[in-house]
């Protein structure tokens, strides 16, 4: 359900996960937020020229614009 526009289309990454940890009172000190695009090769001039453009709009948006962890992975233990 979560969409970020790009030039050339709507992109949705394939994970985005929120760790929060807490406090002896429940209070959040700490959040952490990853933001992580599965793909057969994280060389991004093995895929599709418009993959390639939607993977490097998505980097912007979360690492650049809003400073969360993003990256390509191409297994789940990189996560």
């Amino acid at each position: 359900w979560f969409k970020v526009p790009t030039p050339i289309g709507e992109y949705n990454p394939d994970w985005a996960i929120v760790l929060e940890k807490k406090n002896e009172d429940e209070e959040v000190e700490d959040v952490l937020y990853l933001v992580r695009e599965t793909k057969d090769s994280r060389n991004l001039d093995d895929l599709r020229p418009d993959e390639k453009r939607k993977i490097i709009s998505g980097k912007k948006h979360f690492k650049d614009a809003l400073g969360v962890d993003y990256d390509v992975i191409v297994t789940a233990n990189q996560l």
